[in-house]
């Protein structure tokens, strides 16, 4: 064969050499730290990945020897805050490497925390500048705050100090008020953050109607630990909270995406909880100035009304003079009057009185009796009827002077006419 054939340590040895003569220098490389392992000896062992629509489209491994690694982990960590992780995107310098065993690597000598803390920024920039596109900046804003801001659900670790400040700030206030508030445990960085708080938010909202406000809050950290807060889904979601979303992440220097787009942004979680205190302050102000007007104004009205009694008390006082003198005339002419009608009445009666007493007199039955007529009785009872009487039966005539007694011979129907009627009962004794 022309070919010449090699073992694999020496088709190795003959690749490493290529690329050492290939690549001399150092390189500037960026990438997503995919694991990041550290040894006892100190040795730091990185995989990177490069991706493009989340899949990963190249990848190596790298090495920082212990000597390198102390060095520059130290200057990352003052500059960033943060140690390296995965996920974090960093533009590091290394020489390429080939190891007869290992296979081809990066050595690194340098990183660039400037470019981490950029790569940040540019994410943080696209973030808000969606979230502006969608108009979600200001929505949280436009919840109302609750007159009374008293039950409060918290987002927080349970043991982070930020969460023991806050509601010793708040059970501790100085005026008293009551306050209930729920926590809602959640991881508040790195990697579990963002699934962790928005699996808190949902527990909320599934009972918003026990809640006034939410509240997230933490003790501070680094950039990177803060980071999560500068993500589209959890920023989104705060926005679109149907509560008011109060902040207090711990951080002085910038707000996160988060803090932008909340209700209110306080700076540490101390201050979130003097807010809601100052909250129910204000409220007790207001009502204590309302129940002071109300006293002024009552005032005002018992005031005027005593001016206005005392007023007519003294008309009032000058009223029985001349009410008398008025009701003395009056009483006058209804006196002259009623002599009057009196003495008419008076008149009226003694003529009423003289035909009633003559009407009287001519029916007094001695006078009827005088005149002719006669009254007849069977058994004691008068009789008007002939027909109630039946032949042979005693009847007893009353005369003007005498009784008859006699016997019913013959009985007459009576009369038509009055006249007739009139002729029959001055007898007496006809049909007897």
């Amino acid at each position: 064969m022309d070919t010449p054939s090699y073992s694999l340590f020496e088709l190795n040895s003959l690749i490493r050499v290529t690329l050492d003569g290939s690549f001399p220098e150092a390189y500037w490389v960026v990438a997503e730290i995919a694991e990041c392992k550290c040894n006892q000896r100190g040795h730091c062992y990185l995989e990177l990945v490069e991706k493009r629509d989340d899949k990963v489209i190249a990848q190596s491994r790298a090495t920082i020897w212990a000597y390198e690694y102390r060095k520059l982990i130290q200057k990352f960590q003052s500059s960033t805050g943060e140690t390296l992780k995965p996920g974090m995107k960093i533009m590091l310098l290394a020489t390429v490497a080939f190891h007869e065993i290992y296979g081809i690597s990066l050595n690194v000598r340098e990183i660039d925390p400037s470019y981490t803390l950029g790569e940040m920024a540019r994410r943080k920039k696209e973030v808000i500048e969606r979230l502006a596109r969608e108009g979600l900046l200001e929505l949280n804003r436009s919840v109302p705050l609750p007159l009374v801001p008293q039950r409060i659900a918290v987002i927080s670790s349970p043991a982070a100090a930020g969460y023991g400040d806050f509601f010793n700030q708040l059970d501790g206030n100085p005026f008293g008020y009551r306050f209930v508030h729920t926590l809602f445990p959640a991881v508040m960085q790195g990697g579990e953050a963002e699934r962790s708080i928005l699996s808190a938010l949902d527990t909320i909202m599934g009972q918003r109607d026990r809640f006034d406000v939410a509240v997230i809050i933490r003790g501070g950290g680094s950039v990177v630990d803060l980071s999560c807060f500068d993500l589209y889904s959890l920023a989104a979601r705060v926005a679109q909270f149907p509560l008011p979303v109060l902040t207090g992440i711990g951080h002085e220097k910038d707000d996160s995406v988060v803090d932008m787009v909340a209700h209110t942004r306080m700076k540490t979680p101390t201050a979130v909880a003097e807010f809601l205190v100052s909250g129910m302050r204000t409220f007790e102000e207001e009502v204590v100035a309302l129940q002071n007007r109300m006293y002024q104004c009552c005032a005002g009205l018992l005031k005027e009304g005593y001016f206005r009694l005392d007023a007519l008390a003294q008309r009032l006082s000058l009223l029985p003079s001349r009410i008398t003198a008025v009701v003395q005339g009056r009483l006058e002419v209804v006196e002259s009057e009623l002599g009057s009608r009196t003495r008419q009445c008076l008149q009226r009666e003694d003529g009423r009185l003289a035909r009633a007493e003559q009407a009287v007199r001519l029916l007094d039955p001695a006078n009827v009796l005088r005149r002719g007529y006669s009254i007849t009785r069977h058994n004691g009872k008068v009789i008007k009827d002939a027909s109630l009487l039946a032949a042979g039966e005693s009847i007893e005539t009353v005369l003007y002077r005498g009784t008859v007694k006699s016997s019913v011979e013959q009985i007459r129907e009576a009369a038509e006419s009055g006249q007739e009627q009139a002729d029959y009962l001055p007898s007496g004794a006809d049909g007897a």
